[in-house]
């Protein structure tokens, strides 16, 4: 088992989930991914060109449980996918990004409605990504081009937003990732200005996440961004290949940068099938596949496994955080 330690927490990795896949069983490059009920997991992939567009439906067992949406710019399809997040009933919330709408679900994949219209106007959409909903059962979505946040109806009328362009104190260069804790405070991962901001639900700036004065915790076009029951943040750091923690007092904790030693179930079902790929695998100069590579989104659930998502190596690694490492040592 490997193991992290840091300020009286442990971060043991557990195992991955994925593998390259233009359909069925695996992802295609893929963006976000959000947490259901039963242990579902939906995941969303971006795919390529007009191919492999989709969200898919797992489970914690690797389980393959169908897909929906594909490429195109009708009802129910995608063409730049970004992010995706459930309301309290378990519909299902995608952004598109070239769209600028956000298409809605059922549970389980079929087609409702959509929202949202380009423009810069308050209400308007222009390359939206992240997305949320706070207790109140209310989506909030990061409006990435143009550099705010704003939250809707679930029908998609404008209720209020955030932020502008720039780059002091509440300001946003090209937001990414959103979460919203349970005391409905927003956390917005501002990627262009290489800081994770909270806001108060008012849009009051309350704390910064970002280097510290030596350098550490320093972040790189940070992409997605979590909030676990104890207040500890997690940040995807896009562009550093890791994974950065913080306390809920914005010090950092420790940085993860991956553990995969083995393959995921899905990948060794197919080299199992397929001796001659190892052969040639083991023959290329290949970076260390144990290590995240562009990580894009994170999850942690009540458990408290922390899921990582990478774009590109597409597949899921998996923590389990324990808060006492003395109580941890004596159970090993």
């Amino acid at each position: 088992m490997l193991t992290t330690v840091a300020a009286g927490r442990v971060y043991d990795y557990s195992y991955c989930i994925g593998m390259y896949s233009q359909s069925g069983r695996g992802f295609w490059t893929p963006q976000d991914f959000v947490l259901g009920k039963n242990g579902r997991i939906y995941v969303l992939s971006r795919g390529a060109e007009q191919l492999g567009q989709r969200v898919s439906k797992i489970n914690f067992d690797s389980e393959f449980q169908g897909q929906f949406g594909s490429f195109g710019g009708e009802d129910g399809r995608f063409m730049w996918p970004r992010s995706i997040d459930l309301d309290h009933s378990g519909r299902v919330y995608v952004t598109d990004e070239y769209l600028n709408r956000v298409s809605i679900f059922d549970t389980e994949g079929a087609f409702r409605y959509h929202f949202g219209r380009t423009g810069s106007e308050e209400g308007l959409l222009k390359g939206p990504s992240g997305i949320a909903f706070d207790s109140q059962d209310t989506p909030w979505v990061v409006d990435s081009m143009n550099h705010r946040v704003q939250n809707f109806s679930q029908i998609g009328e404008f209720r209020s937003c955030f932020g502008t362009q720039g780059d002091g104190n509440g300001e946003f260069k090209m937001p990414w990732g959103i979460c919203i804790d349970g005391n409905d405070d927003i956390y917005v991962a501002d990627w262009g200005n290489n800081r994770v901001q909270k806001f108060s639900p008012q849009g009051d700036l309350l704390l910064t996440f970002q280097a510290t004065d030596s350098g550490v915790g320093s972040l790189k076009g940070p992409s997605g961004v979590a909030v676990d029951s104890d207040g500890d943040v997690y940040v995807t750091d896009w562009g550093n290949h890791r994974l950065q923690i913080y306390d809920a007092q914005g010090r950092y904790i420790t940085v993860l940068v991956g553990d995969a030693q083995e393959p995921s179930a899905w990948t060794q079902t197919y080299l199992d099938a397929n001796p001659e790929i190892v052969k040639a695998r083991r023959r290329a100069d290949l970076e260390p596949e144990w290590r995240f590579h562009r990580p894009v989104a994170v999850n942690v659930d009540e458990e408290g496994r922390i899921l990582v998502l990478e774009s590109y190596r597409h597949r899921l690694q998996i923590y389990n955080k324990l808060k006492d490492y003395e109580e941890h040592s004596l159970n090993l």
